[in-house]
């Protein structure tokens, strides 16, 4: 009962609070939505091809620099508050994916070079990205069909195509992974919760921000949930909502042949229907093919 009521308070807040921005933005960005690919041109572009999914939380630093042995050899798909924190460790991601229309967003992608990547952005982020971002762009609707301004949104240039957001970033990374044909799917600083005292990774933008003050200022959002060391960790409603999409995402999400999906953060709360193993493991594992992902995007957007 608890878990359904913290996803329609989720729902509705979200709803509540970004409806006229959907709006705005898409009005703003049609143009570019126009000229250049969606997302349905990567559909089944990668089959088994290793991607590992990067999120920014506190145990990303643990195993950033690992990540340069899977370069050339896997397809990163990097969130974008992970993209700096990547770029100072010489990672250059496959691609960056972003999720969230407001005009705060900017900030991850301020101050670097993006050449050389390609950015998966929704039909709604906010324009002042598209203004900065000076790599090749993949636009995707949101697909949300119990939320109307979504749908009414999505149907007006439905020909690009659409990936589910499950509350997180790194669940529009793993509907791209998945309909893209990647295999397997590894996910690393992917903590939705707070293992450590801090809320991020270290050199994201967000990594002065503490955990203390975090919980203090959203008391009413917090709920415990069980690590993957079998301890009760504080996250958000909305992170506890995205594991229980992950959950059924995993369960009933088919396509031809299994799915390997690994969670390699080592930390965090994904713990069920994946397995766990160390991002070094995994790496040694699968991630020992050259593989030119830049080179195939480039081939796929002419």
């Amino acid at each position: 009962m608890n878990e359904e009521r913290h996803i329609q308070e989720v729902k509705s807040a979200t709803s509540l609070r970004f409806n006229d921005l959907w709006k705005q933005n898409f009005q703003a960005n049609r143009n570019a939505i126009q000229k250049n690919p969606g997302v349905i041109a990567l559909a089944r572009k990668f089959k088994e091809v290793p991607a590992i999914i990067v999120g920014a939380g506190p145990s990303l630093d643990k195993n950033i620099n690992l990540l340069g042995r899977a370069q050339g050899h896997s397809m990163i798909l990097a969130s974008d508050a992970s993209l700096k924190p990547l770029l100072l460790q010489g990672i250059l991601p496959s691609m960056v994916i972003s999720l969230d229309p407001q005009e705060e967003v900017a900030k991850f992608f301020q101050g670097v070079s993006h050449r050389g990547m390609t950015l998966i952005a929704p039909s709604i982020i906010h324009p002042r990205v598209l203004d900065l971002w000076e790599g090749n762009v993949i636009f995707f609707h949101k697909h949300a069909p119990d939320i109307p301004v979504l749908v009414e949104i999505a149907n007006q240039i439905p020909a690009i195509g659409r990936l589910t957001p499950g509350g997180s970033v790194l669940s529009i990374g793993y509907d791209l992974a998945f309909q893209s044909g990647a295999n397997p799917i590894i996910f690393t600083g992917q903590d939705l919760s707070y293992p450590k005292k801090k809320t991020h990774s270290r050199d994201s933008e967000d990594e002065n921000i503490g955990l203390s003050d975090t919980i203090e200022k959203q008391r009413e959002n917090i709920v415990y949930e069980t690590d993957v060391n079998g301890r009760s960790l504080p996250t958000l409603k909305s992170m506890s909502v995205s594991k229980q999409w992950f959950d059924w995402a995993f369960t009933t999400w088919k396509r031809p042949g299994p799915t390997t999906i690994i969670n390699s953060s080592e930390a965090g709360i994904l713990t069920e229907h994946c397995s766990l193993m160390p991002l070094s493991e995994a790496i040694f594992k699968y991630c020992n093919k050259k593989i030119n992902v830049e080179w195939a995007i480039k081939k796929i957007l002419k």
